[in-house]
């Protein structure tokens, strides 16, 4: 999967922009909690030194297939590089949700649940016309169901196409590879719930 990302945090929230860091700066402190070196966890996750420094640094959006692969290093979901370990409210406003955007593939989530502990978490996720969660299917070691509540989806799961309409939902057992398209002229929403968090 590609696509860059992009970081979305309320400013005028001092509370919230405390715990939310930028997802470089939550690699970093989780490499170094670690105790792993650049070259140690560049050669875990097939990316370059160079290229992870500048992921680190801010200086260079990652993938979406490069922040799961971090993730997945880490044995972590990738929101938590943004929320941190420190206990949130409980209660997430709408406006002042932790948001991953990736412009290229016109798609959007935002964390609904107040963090990534626990075991689940859920998240909404915006499609626009003929966008989708990747290029192909992918896999995580999670069950998940997802609601659509606007807009028409498309779930691709272990080789099989399901329409889905306002309302309609869909479970999906652990490591089946799946993506969501929206083939449709008018934007989607749908949101889903993992368990335990992956993403």
């Amino acid at each position: 999967m590609t696509g860059s990302v992009e970081v979305v945090a309320d400013k005028e929230d001092d509370s919230r922009t405390a715990d939310v860091e930028s997802i470089g700066e939550g690699i970093r402190r989780e490499r170094l909690r670690r105790g792993l070196t650049l070259a140690q966890l560049a050669a875990q996750v097939n990316l370059t030194v160079s290229a992870l420094s500048q992921i680190e640094r801010g200086a260079s959006d990652p993938s979406i297939s490069s922040l799961r692969r971090i993730a997945g290093a880490f044995d972590m979901p990738m929101f938590q590089f943004m929320v941190g370990t420190a206990q949130r409210e409980i209660v997430v406003r709408r406006d002042r949700r932790t948001k991953l955007n990736f412009p290229d593939r016109e798609l959007e989530y935002e964390l609904v649940s107040a963090d990534t502990s626990g075991e689940f978490e859920v998240l909404s996720l915006t499609l626009a016309p003929g966008g989708s969660t990747g290029a192909t299917p992918n896999t995580h070691a999670s069950e998940e169901c997802a609601v659509v509540l606007s807009g028409d989806v498309v779930a691709e799961v272990a080789g099989q196409t399901y329409n889905l309409a306002v309302g309609d939902s869909i479970k999906i057992h652990r490591e089946l590879p799946h993506r969501f398209l929206n083939e449709s002229s008018l934007a989607a929403d749908v949101l889903i719930i993992i368990s335990p968090p992956t993403f």
